[in-house]
């Protein structure tokens, strides 16, 4: 298991849903990342090895969450609950984080308790639950900056219509990260295509994420997390998902629903630098927790969303959607049944 930062260079637009030019994610999906690193292998080592990233099992990879200073954070996973969440105050602070920091979810997911100092909103920044104390303009030494993750960004385009020449303004929002923040993610990659996976990567971070990228937007550098582990229940009741997911029949099969924690998203979009729509597939979100009747951890599939047969003139190879998951098994937890 590997992980990589990305410290952003520039801002970046990813649309969220299926709506072009509308709300950027302040994250970035497992599907998303995995597309645009296939993109990048096919640009940079050909077809082959583009060919090879789409095998099953090959290259797995999370979503990319957000990190500030050592601090990484993940997913809030769905109704598992901190052991002592029992007063008004705390479950407020805590239903207002969307991630939490490793150390945190560790505690959860082992059903530890976690110290009450920290059911406060001086941990709270930008929807991530810390370990440190956010410095703001009441607490910070005067040469010390305010904590800030990242902030979002309206900012004006100009769209011209080529039949009367008429301009109009429309806004788009993008995302600006601090200089000591930024994505990362974990990726399980076979072993003879590390190397190429990483050299596709960083040269990914050239090309660029998201929109606009002929701007300069969505430009990153790529850091390896050393000696980079999450805990790892062998005899597990459960499977935390860091990815989107699309299970195969098989594995759906083995889903308990009625001992699950899972919401739903549908994932379409546009082909980037073209008008044609994929087909919408609903997957797994981020922070499901799943329970597993043979207790086999799932790992999903590759979907083919357009076939270049069907479009000879508009794709020059299949376009494809990655519901392959990153899943940590896990014993324990709480959850609104208990």
């Amino acid at each position: 298991m590997n992980a990589y930062k990305l410290k952003f260079y520039s801002s970046f637009h990813i649309d969220s849903g299926t709506v072009v030019d509308g709300p950027s994610e302040t994250f970035i999906h497992s599907d998303t990342l995995f597309s645009a690193l296939v993109s990048a292998a096919r640009k940079f080592y050909g077809d082959d090895v583009g060919l090879k990233f789409l095998q099953p099992n090959s290259v797995i990879l999370s979503s990319a969450f957000p990190y500030y200073k050592n601090e990484l954070f993940l997913p809030k996973p769905l109704h598992f609950y901190p052991e002592n969440l029992k007063e008004y105050e705390m479950i407020k602070v805590f239903k207002k984080a969307k991630f939490l920091s490793k150390d945190h979810l560790q505690n959860i997911l082992s059903n530890k308790e976690i110290n009450e100092e920290y059911f406060n909103n001086d941990y709270i920044l930008d929807g991530c639950w810390r370990t440190v104390k956010n410095l703001t303009s009441k607490n910070k030494k005067e040469d010390e900056e305010e904590d800030k993750i990242f902030r979002v960004q309206e900012v004006p385009h100009i769209v011209m219509d080529r039949i009367t020449n008429q301009t109009q303004i429309f806004y788009k929002s993008e995302v600006y990260f601090n200089k000591n923040a930024g994505l990362w993610f974990i990726a399980e990659v076979e072993n003879d295509l590390l190397q190429k996976f990483e050299t596709v990567l960083r040269f990914l971070g050239d090309e660029g994420l998201g929109a606009d990228r002929t701007t300069g937007k969505g430009l990153f550098e790529v850091e390896k997390i050393s000696d980079f582990s999450l805990s790892n229940n062998t005899d597990a009741d459960y499977f935390y998902l860091l990815s989107l997911y699309s299970p195969t029949k098989e594995e759906f099969q083995q889903i308990d629903p009625r001992k699950s924690f899972y919401d739903f998203t549908i994932r379409g979009g546009w082909v980037s630098n073209n008008t044609l729509n994929r087909k919408n597939l609903r997957m797994f979100v981020e922070g499901s927790v799943l329970s597993i009747k043979n207790k086999q951890r799932p790992v999903g599939c590759i979907h083919k969303v357009l076939a270049k047969n069907d479009y000879p003139n508009d794709l020059k190879y299949d376009i494809y959607r990655s519901g392959q998951g990153i899943f940590i098994p896990i014993a324990g937890g709480i959850n609104v049944n208990d």
